[in-house]
């Protein structure tokens, strides 16, 4: 049967005598008895258990008994009344049946419960074993690369933290034409598999850190060009210098803020044999500081405007 601590329901201990003991439980019988708890479930089952208490400890012979078994097992399955109906198990069964029924000495006794032990872990070794490999857990990490480093590819040096707390430096080969938020697996540089399964993976994803000119919209490359009034209304012709190559730009006559130049397969690469466009944003900027010789080219451009003027208001009024 389940054993309580009978001492503990009596508010007694070990060295309380008999007295003590009926004393105690008359005055507990007397709070929980039934005729002062009617339909108290929990006060009838409390009172059973004082008098299942009260005959253990006022008998010489159950209560060292019950003394014996507490100090061995403690509180839990044990035999008190002689019932049978001990729940026992592993090493205190054993150790039971070698004292009291076999009579083998306590060094025999200790060895065989030894080598028991060892072969409940050998069971516990197999078991592990006869269960299916797993793969280890994947590891994580952000790579910064820039613009240029993506379009000509790279060899880029990374350090993350181990499972052990460790530092571990890699080499990284950085394809080249990776695209922002793509990733680079390293097998097996990830956690360790169980039961003979496979280490995990190192998964890298790569971010394309902002460039100051150029933006990057799929395989073409995006820039702002700002170009004077002066560029835009006669048109000019110029050279950009974009991934170490020399693209040539044609600024057309009466260029406008806003305007779009597009130049075929100049922008960023896709494979050996393929690139995107160069798109450029035309921006009019005007002047700051201009020269004296300048400002007089200015105003001559002033004169023929105003004569321009005139000419439509004649032509207005006739």
């Amino acid at each position: 049967m389940k054993q309580k601590d009978y001492y503990k329901l009596l508010g007694v201990n070990r060295k309380s005598t008999q007295e003590e003991i009926k004393s105690n439980f008359r005055k507990l019988a007397k709070k929980y008895h039934p005729d002062a708890n009617v339909d108290n479930k929990e006060a009838e089952e409390m009172f059973k258990d004082l008098n299942e208490a009260y005959n253990i400890l006022m008998d010489k012979e159950k209560k060292k008994k019950y003394d014996r078994q507490v100090s061995r097992y403690g509180y839990g399955n044990i035999d008190i009344d002689g019932s049978g109906n001990s729940s026992k198990t592993g090493n205190n069964v054993m150790s039971e049946i070698m004292n009291t029924i076999l009579g083998i000495s306590k060094d025999t006794k200790d060895k065989v419960i030894a080598a028991a032990g060892n072969m409940k872990d050998d069971i516990k070794d197999k078991i592990e074993q006869q269960k299916e490999p797993k793969k280890g857990e994947n590891i994580e990490t952000t790579l910064y690369v820039t613009i240029e480093e993506g379009f000509f590819g790279a060899e880029k040096k990374i350090s993350f933290k181990t499972v052990r707390g460790g530092i571990k430096n890699y080499s990284v080969n950085v394809p080249m034409g990776i695209r922002d938020g793509e990733k680079i697996r390293l097998s097996g540089l990830g956690k360790p598999g169980k039961n003979g399964g496979k280490n995990g993976d190192l998964i890298i994803l790569v971010k394309l850190r902002p460039h100051k000119m150029l933006r990057l919209e799929g395989a073409d490359i995006q820039m702002k060009l700002e170009i004077s009034p002066v560029q835009a209304i006669i048109g000019d012709t110029f050279q950009l210098k974009i991934f170490g190559e020399k693209v040539l730009v044609k600024i057309p006559k009466n260029t406008k803020t806003g305007d779009k130049l597009e130049i075929l397969a100049k922008g960023y690469i896709v494979n050996q044999n393929t690139r995107g466009n160069l798109i450029i944003d035309i921006e009019i900027k005007m002047p700051e500081n201009i020269t004296e010789r300048e400002e007089k080219l200015y105003e001559q451009l002033l004169k023929v405007e105003k004569q321009k003027l005139k000419a439509k208001e004649y032509y207005a009024n006739n």
